[in-house]
């Protein structure tokens, strides 16, 4: 007899148990397909990020419509089904059998070389191919593969882009066809000066070789008609039509009026712009009924005209489950050091401080070193802002500081990751397919759940005032039981921002979003 053959007198037996099991496998089948396809037809709206702490703010600006929002790490991620949403081991804060209505991709493409970004993108557009309304987000200050992006997923989807990439609340508009930053032209500030090339002097230059039309804003303030004549016409001759804004209203004029030009066509509309026109799509969704607040944060009905930028620390709940928690700091901006003075006052925890040369050396002993300290209840993890600054050494930095993290950092309840790059880098080590987020507790600063429970808060590297460590350890852990001590004078005083008016030194490209 074979092995493992059953004997002819016990076959019989098993028949039966046999065709029901196949029974209940179509069942399940069955249920999981008609799951799939209703999250299909549910797929109201899908935004493409190139970095995850955009993808993650989008996804969580989301949450004042919907009761579900997820983001997908990997365009080949196998934990969620191409363009359905159906994702079978991951806890979701609205319900793990809601449809998704909103679905985020973060391709992680900023600091990919030009191919391989572009392959991203194309992956990507398989998720979101179902949603009406696609937005392409971009960096608000230009930087990654703009004209490449958007040229891929507009073929991929066949949709004709609306770029408008003004973010109002960050005090970036765009004027006669030119990105200003706090009242001045990006190329006359020293915002890219980590990166390789200059500035571009125009939207439409960061779209070249794209052929573009500028909608200046005397058609946006003539409101939605006129802009829908404006975009028929450049979708008509064949251009890329570049929208000027300079409030969120002129951006909701946009939104719909691509909207309306799509409808009369094949009613797919791309748009290409900040996290502040995804902000307008979202805007535009019919509320989705409530089953109650998100799980780490607070009630998610603040004024959605006011989302993008709006801090939200009043609504700030402590968790309760979280008893320790890692906090992962990949970047040198400019307020980190007084973040952390701040933090070691306010309560007892453990700060490791990289050198550069060590931690390329050696990330396996820093590991050692983290694991050590694994029963504390806050961990800090950071290069030190005293260190030499070496740009050409940023991306290996970030992922020898994802190598010495990612095997402790099960051994706490939450993470901190903060640059979208390192938090990427560590989750994917850690092969994380999806993140459900669940609230965004500052601006910028989001907290998701990996699948399997454990909390995962992410932040923008060059964001948060001098409290915003403290805040974000108090939301997660509870109030301090250790009574504030007076801060040390800092070896390094500088200034903070949170919204990075001035570039980093030595960060890298994803650090000062």
């Amino acid at each position: 007899m074979p092995c493992g053959a059953l004997p002819k007198h016990t076959a019989a037996s098993f028949a039966p148990v046999g065709r029901v099991a196949n029974l209940l496998v179509a069942q399940h089948y069955t249920r999981r397909k008609h799951r799939e396809e209703e999250n299909v037809k549910a797929l109201a709206l899908g935004i493409v990020a190139d970095d995850l702490s955009g993808a993650a703010e989008c996804a969580s600006h989301a949450l004042v419509r919907v009761s579900r929002s997820t983001v997908v790490l990997s365009a080949s991620s196998s934990g969620l089904a191409p363009a359905s949403g159906h994702r079978p081991e991951t806890r979701a804060a609205g319900g793990a059998d809601d449809p998704i209505v909103v679905l985020t991709v973060d391709t992680d493409s900023r600091r990919l070389p030009h191919a391989a970004a572009v392959r991203a993108v194309r992956a990507a557009a398989a998720r979101v191919t179902t949603a009406p309304v696609v937005v392409k987000k971009v960096d608000s200050l230009l930087r990654g593969h703009i004209a490449a992006e958007v040229a891929a997923l507009a073929e991929e989807l066949q949709r004709t882009p609306v770029v408008a990439v003004a973010n109002p609340a960050l005090e970036r508009v765009v004027v006669d066809g030119v990105l200003h930053v706090g009242g001045t032209p990006l190329h006359h500030t020293d915002l890219w000066a980590v990166e390789p090339t200059p500035a571009p002097d125009r939207v439409a230059a960061a779209l070249h070789p794209l052929a573009t039309v500028l909608v200046p804003h005397t058609t946006v303030l003539r409101g939605v008609e006129a802009v829908t004549a404006a975009l028929d016409e450049a979708a008509r001759t064949g251009f890329v039509a570049v929208c000027d804004a300079v409030t969120d209203a002129d951006l909701d004029v946009v939104h719909a009026a691509a909207v309306a030009a799509s409808a009369g066509q094949d009613g797919r509309t791309l748009l290409v712009g900040s996290g502040a026109l995804a902000d307008a799509a979202v805007r535009a969704l019919p509320p989705a009924p409530r089953r109650g607040p998100g799980t780490a944060g607070g009630e998610n009905d603040h004024a959605p005209s006011e989302g993008h930028g709006a801090e939200t620390t009043g609504a700030m709940r402590p968790v309760g489950s979280v008893r320790s928690m890692l906090l992962v700091l990949g970047s040198r901006a400019p307020g980190l050091p007084d973040q952390l003075e701040r933090l070691s006052a306010a309560r007892s925890a453990h700060t490791v401080l990289l050198q550069p040369d060590r931690l390329l050396t050696d990330p396996g002993a820093v590991c050692v070193e983290l694991a050590q300290h694994s029963r504390e209840a806050v961990v800090v993890v950071a290069l030190d802002p005293a260190a030499p600054a070496d740009s050409s050494r940023s991306r290996a930095l970030t992922e020898s500081l994802a190598a010495a993290v990612s095997p402790v950092l099960d051994h706490f309840d939450a993470a901190f990751l903060s640059g979208g790059e390192t938090a990427r880098a560590v989750l994917d080590r850690l092969d994380v397919p999806v993140l459900d987020v669940v609230a965004e507790v500052e601006t910028g600063t989001v907290v998701s759940r990996r699948p399997g429970g454990r909390l995962v808060v992410t932040r923008p590297g060059s964001f948060g005032d001098p409290a915003s460590l403290v805040r974000v350890v108090e939301h997660l852990l509870g109030p301090t039981t250790v009574p504030p001590q007076a801060p040390h004078a800092p070896q390094h005083r500088t200034s903070s921002t949170t919204t990075a008016p001035r570039a980093t030194p030595g960060a890298t490209t994803e650090e000062n979003s």
